[in-house]
């Protein structure tokens, strides 16, 4: 058996001027049509928070609609939320699934995300159903032109922003994927290999200040070694064995680099 649910429009009427069967103020009045006007525009919210309902497969009766009406929902998920929730886990498992440097991209991404949603839309937050290809299209917009990001970045970002739209996916929280016919392209790029004679230059440029002079050394380390520098600003001692062929090795999560 269904039940109703009452729901106030914060408005006052004469019940002399008040015509039962159509359920609108009589009369053709001023008055009388900015309170019809007001009434019809309530009407199609109310439609529209039955396809919110729809859309996502819930069940449709007069609770839901009333909560969707007042900002209520239960079910409503916001794109940022969901963001720092998979930030904060990510985080907790640094130095065993994930590397610190990881972590930080995924807050980069969200400090990207966070400002491209103030700059469109103006608000603080937005729900998942918001999600769609023309939100792709706009983010990738502003990280090339607000956030001046060259293509390999932008695809970087977008690449992490997906992350947590296939969460919201596997979860069931989203039914389409707003990345369909949306093409995350690198662009190659031909790295240049430094010659012996150029880092032996490297090695012998003094430049008298101490801060200088340690980038050049770890600069050079990670040539030398092949680490990422992430690899190397997290290195500790432990990590460096004599190996089985009694030569100097360094042991990290990713990789063995010889030295």
């Amino acid at each position: 058996m269904e039940t109703s649910k009452e729901l106030s429009t914060k408005r006052q009427w004469d019940a002399k001027r008040w015509h039962v069967a159509s359920g609108r103020a009589s009369g053709n009045k001023e008055d009388a049509r900015n309170l019809n006007a007001y009434l019809d525009s309530l009407y199609s919210k109310v439609l529209q928070a039955k396809k919110k309902l729809m859309d996502s497969d819930k069940e449709i009766n007069a609770e839901r609609l009333k909560n969707v009406l007042l900002g209520k929902d239960e079910d409503t998920r916001m794109i940022l939320k969901i963001f720092e929730e998979h930030n904060k886990q990510v985080e907790a498992l640094v130095g065993r699934d994930f590397a610190a440097g990881t972590s930080q991209r995924y807050k980069t991404s969200l400090d990207h995300t966070r400002s491209f949603i103030q700059w469109k839309y103006g608000v603080d937050d937005l729900d998942i159903q918001s999600l769609d290809y023309e939100f792709i299209s706009n983010y990738a917009f502003w990280l090339k032109s607000i956030r001046n990001c060259g293509q390999n970045s932008t695809a970087k970002y977008l690449a992490n922003f997906k992350k947590i739209v296939l969460i919201c996916i596997k979860n069931g929280w989203l039914r389409r994927d707003p990345f369909i016919g949306f093409k995350l392209v690198k662009k190659e790029v031909n790295r240049v290999v430094l010659s012996n004679e150029e880092l032996k230059r490297i090695a012998e440029r003094q430049f008298g200040i101490e801060r200088l002079e340690q980038v050049r050394d770890i600069f050079l380390f990670s040539c030398y070694t092949g680490l990422a520098y992430i690899d190397v600003k997290e290195l500790k001692r432990s990590q460096v064995i004599t190996g089985i062929d009694g030569e100097q090795w360094i042991i990290t999560s990713r990789k063995n680099a010889g030295t």
